[in-house]
């Protein structure tokens, strides 16, 4: 009798031990997942804010192309003011 007593002790704790460790096989799994989901939403924000600096750095990229080609116009059409001006000036000396 006493060893069918301690055999069911022994089931008993097992039992506990195997709940126990469902229990905790289950709150591992859910904050797992829970850990999953914020490193997506941190992944996404990474990959947004990726795209929206190569947008800007493109954007700029254009920008000084753009500004580029109006200093280079600006400068040619400056210096041939200059060369009319002086032009007129010397024609006027002689």
């Amino acid at each position: 009798m006493q060893h069918d007593t301690e055999l069911s002790d022994h089931e008993r704790r097992i039992n506990d031990l195997s709940d126990k460790m469902t229990d905790t096989l289950n709150r591992v799994d859910e904050s797992n997942k829970y850990l999953r989901e914020q490193n997506n939403r941190i992944l996404e924000a990474v990959i947004k804010g990726n795209e929206k600096s190569e947008s800007h750095k493109n954007e700029m990229e254009t920008i000084n192309r753009q500004n580029l080609w109006k200093v280079v116009t600006i400068a040619i059409g400056s210096s041939s003011v200059i060369y009319l001006i002086l032009q007129q000036v010397i024609h006027m000396i002689h």
